[in-house]
């Protein structure tokens, strides 16, 4: 009966030692993965010391556009076309000066709330541009006739959208700051730079709330409300708290350009959407150097804002 036991121990005792190491390495395993889990849902994934080393001169650009009844006016439609064609002349400019294997640039559009039409969609696609150490040069040049040829169809296929639906979507911008921007527009191994097409007026129904003096949204009817059309408007948002409702916060790692500023009520109207815009940003962590905000103006003019915002001149 020993000698069995003998026998059963010897060949025993390497399964059970063996089921006691493989349910450590299990045990192992399952934490390292519950680590890495926890790490990726707190950080942004890592890149390549090479890029991280390089993050200033790696461009992620974000366009997001205002796709509301400004677009109504043909006039709109074609400065904002040529708002996005000098866009992607300042992106592919920056590019050329890079070395092919040290390409890692982005160039990509966003609407919110997202088109039901496909077809603006599959344009938009095509128009979200990544240039990384295999892109060709032919894809680079490729890159400017898009950008010169499609935006104008994208905006005429919505507002064609507009009527067939007896409306616009409209333009939910507070919401896409809330939902949206840090996980769309900010990545830690890149310069990132967001540029909103818009005339200043920020409402969407779905969004629309008040807390205090604060709002998430600003139209020429809640602007007059706020009887701020007079040479003290600035005193007087400090005085009131005046301003939006901060969407999100610790938006340090973004810069923002805002194009087409248009007011609507009188002489310091414009001044007072800035004021709203600028105040909101900064509010949200973004620094005070990195904000660009230009009324509408023709596109050779605001050209050069674009080229000296994006390049860094």
């Amino acid at each position: 009966m020993k000698t069995i036991l003998k026998i059963f121990t010897f060949f025993l005792a390497p399964l059970i030692l063996g089921c006691a190491d493989e349910k450590k390495i299990t045990q192992e395993i399952e934490k390292q993965i519950k680590l890495e889990t926890e790490t990726k849902s707190t950080t942004k994934v890592s890149c390549p010391k090479y890029i991280l080393d390089n993050k200033q001169n790696n461009l992620n650009i974000s366009v997001l556009l205002d796709l509301s009844d400004r677009i109504e006016s043909e006039n709109q439609i074609q400065n904002d076309s040529s708002y996005l064609a000098s866009i992607s002349k300042a992106f592919i400019s920056h590019v050329k000066t890079k070395k092919l294997l040290m390409l890692e640039d982005r160039l990509k559009l966003f609407f919110n709330p997202a088109p039901s039409n496909t077809e603006i969609n599959v344009i938009a696609k095509k128009l979200d541009i990544a240039f990384t150490k295999g892109t060709s040069k032919k894809y680079i040049e490729e890159t400017l006739k898009m950008y010169n040829k499609l935006p104008s169809k994208l905006y005429h296929l919505a507002k064609s959208d507009a009527k067939i639906n007896k409306g616009y979507a409209g333009s939910d911008i507070w919401r896409f700051f809330e939902q949206h921007v840090e996980d769309y527009c900010i990545d830690n191994c890149h310069r990132n730079i967001l540029v909103i097409l818009t005339d200043g007026y920020m409402f969407y129904n779905e969004s629309k709330m008040d807390s205090a003096n604060r709002s998430s949204y600003l139209t020429p009817k809640s602007l007059s409300k706020l009887k701020l059309d007079k040479p003290n408007w600035k005193e007087e948002i400090n005085k009131r708290n005046l301003g939006f409702i901060p969407a999100t916060k610790n938006l340090s790692d973004l810069e923002v350009l805002v194009i087409g500023i248009k007011g609507q009520n009188g002489p310091y109207a414009e001044n007072i959407i800035e004021a709203y815009w600028k105040k909101w940003f900064v509010e949200m962590g973004i620094q005070n150097s990195n904000i660009k905000i230009k009324s509408a103006d023709i596109p050779s003019s605001i050209e050069k804002v674009i080229f000296d915002f994006i390049l860094n001149k």
